[in-house]
């Protein structure tokens, strides 16, 4: 998926005049410029155009922010968030400018979630690709030009650069933005495709920064299968890792996924039990299947209690 052109507009906007939210003031003024209320999109969201990044190999790129209910209020004047990560951020909240139409739903999720009190009020940031998707979500580089179905991959392996700027420019921007708990525990990524490859090498390369991952459909053949073999022989600590396929993806990924998990947990039984890794019936590699099970990514991520792992769990029917 290629990046969308940009928006003009200043990396960090002037703060908002403070607003009212159902007749009541608001904490503070707003960072960001808020994206207009519109079908598609619920809640508050905030535009950062063209974020820069210090380093020249990863481009400029827009940073949209989703504030839970009530963050505005100024009862909440002093609450804290947890920050929940989302590559692709283009496809996380608005069909205007998701992918073909098809959004995460993010928003929506996220906001029922709360209101239920199934998961605690939290941030989410989505981060946009650019034209240099496949060089920013990978930690390696594949000598091979072509996956297993023709489709043309690129050789790829900026990602540690790519995770560096998050990790050292964009999560200190968006921690003095806004009231987030910026500790690792309260810190979490989730990215699909392979956007899932670099969620995992975050826990690699970040592991003090990303405490909580979640890998959707990641790109597991990436460069041979080296995240497998990398987790293999030096498994990362994260408080709790979500990894899932779809049984209706490529052919072969369900497999992969299967390997992974017997590799983790023949490396590292302490971090299988804090892993949750699914076949999901039905699943297709595109957004609408992924928004479909991102209500229990985001408790299993974030909810107070998180089921310990079991065997690759297997949600299809059996004949």
């Amino acid at each position: 998926m290629a990046g969308l052109p940009a928006c003009t507009g200043s990396p960090v906007a002037p703060p908002e005049r403070p607003a009212t939210v159902g007749g009541q003031a608001s904490a503070e003024p707003l960072p960001g410029i808020a994206v207009d209320p519109k079908p598609g999109i619920t809640g508050s969201v905030r535009m950062h155009a063209d974020v820069p990044s210090s380093d020249a190999s990863i481009r400029a790129r827009n940073v949209v922010v989703w504030l839970p209910p009530g963050y505005a209020d100024a009862a909440a004047a002093t609450q804290l968030y947890p920050v929940l990560y989302m590559h692709d951020g283009q496809n996380a909240f608005d069909p205007a400018t998701a992918f073909l139409g098809r959004e995460w739903h993010a928003d929506e999720v996220a906001d029922r979630l709360v209101r239920e009190g199934r998961i605690p009020p939290l941030i989410i940031v989505g981060i946009w690709n650019t034209p240099d998707r496949v060089a920013d979500y990978t930690p390696d580089q594949d000598p091979d030009e072509h996956r297993g179905d023709r489709k043309p991959q690129g050789r790829g392996g900026n990602g540690k650069a790519y995770l560096a700027w998050i990790a050292t420019e964009l999560k200190p921007m968006i921690d003095r933005a806004y009231r987030t708990r910026p500790e690792r525990t309260s810190t979490a990524m989730m990215g699909s495709s392979l956007g899932g490859i670099i969620s995992l090498a975050a826990a690699e390369e970040r592991t003090e920064t990303f405490g909580r991952i979640a890998a959707v459909s990641p790109s597991l053949w990436w460069n041979g299968g080296s995240v497998i073999d990398r987790w293999s022989a030096r498994p990362p600590a994260p408080d709790r890792l979500w990894i899932c396929m779809g049984d209706r993806e490529r052919a072969g990924l369900d497999a992969e996924l299967r390997r992974f998990e017997q590799a983790i947990r023949a490396a590292d039984p302490g971090l299988a039990e804090r892993m949750h890794a699914e076949v999901v019936a039905g699943g297709t590699h595109d957004e609408p299947s992924w928004s479909a099970r991102l209500d229990r990514i985001l408790e299993y991520l974030l909810g107070e209690r998180a089921s310990g792992a079991e065997a690759t769990k297997d949600s299809r029917p059996r004949r």
